[in-house]
């Protein structure tokens, strides 16, 4: 009688519980149902330094998506920024000289028409709405107008202005700036200037600005040459970042704009 019973609440058991050649299907679903993110930037890295040269991929393919894998064909270049000098009063209240540096990730295209500018960076944390107390992560890309061995990187200066573009999470399209030194920042015509970001979940943006390599009009950077110098900043909501208080390039660096269509 006893062995009796002990049969049936084992048979009872593996009923319930399932055989491990049941169960292997079911897992196999729930791996195949959740597919692996796209990751393209798996391409080698250049290191890049003050004066160094950024080559612009020359292609067929639109590639104001930061997603679109065609960008794994361009060059990508790594830059650390560092967190600017203070020179604000403001700024000074929350100005930290140990901050670490922020690495940004570079790249380049051109289809002939645009001219498309990649820039990803590591940010653990989305903020996307600014106020009073909230703070918005941002970027900019800021050209020389002039020769850059005598334009000030740090927001030009009235004889010697820059183009800024812009980028601030939650607003729909960029900022196009001029700016002749600090406190003198001030809009352009937007001129074709786009953008499109992705926030990646491992803690990552990623943003594309573009714009048409041929534009008219003051303060407009000039994209249809052979070079164009850059310089670049970085804000941090989560680190309470907001005008002056950003990290930034220490200098310029070339962007080499000319080159044959493959």
């Amino acid at each position: 009688m006893k062995s009796a019973i002990l049969i049936i609440l084992a048979l009872m058991l593996i009923s319930a519980c399932g055989s491990p050649e049941e169960a292997a299907p079911e897992q196999a679903r729930a791996t195949d149902s959740a597919p692996a993110p796209v990751v393209i930037d798996d391409t080698p890295v250049e290191a890049l330094q003050i004066g160094g040269a950024i080559k612009t991929l020359q292609t067929a393919v639109d590639l104001s998506d930061p997603e679109n894998a065609s960008w794994r064909d361009a060059q990508e270049y790594r830059m650390d920024l560092g967190l600017a000098p203070p020179v604000h009063p403001s700024v000074n209240l929350r100005h930290d000289p140990t901050a670490p540096a922020i690495p940004v990730f570079l790249r380049a295209a051109s289809d002939g028409n645009r001219l498309y500018l990649r820039l990803r960076w590591p940010d653990h944390s989305q903020n996307n709405s600014s106020g009073r107390t909230d703070f918005a992560d941002g970027a900019a890309v800021q050209f020389s107008l002039g020769d850059a061995a005598t334009t000030s990187f740090m927001m030009g200066a009235p004889n010697g202005p820059v183009n800024i573009w812009y980028w601030k999470a939650g607003l729909t399209q960029p900022q196009n700036l001029a700016a002749g030194g600090f406190g003198g920042t001030t809009r352009v015509g937007q001129a074709g200037l786009a953008s499109r970001s992705s926030y990646r979940e491992g803690g990552e943006w990623v943003v594309v600005f573009s714009r048409p390599l041929k534009e008219e009009g003051d303060h407009q950077a000039r994209l249809d040459g052979d070079t164009a110098n850059l310089a670049f900043a970085l804000w941090q909501g989560d680190q309470k970042q907001r005008d002056g208080l950003k990290h930034v390039s220490m200098g310029w660096v070339s962007l080499q704009t000319a080159g044959p269509a493959s």
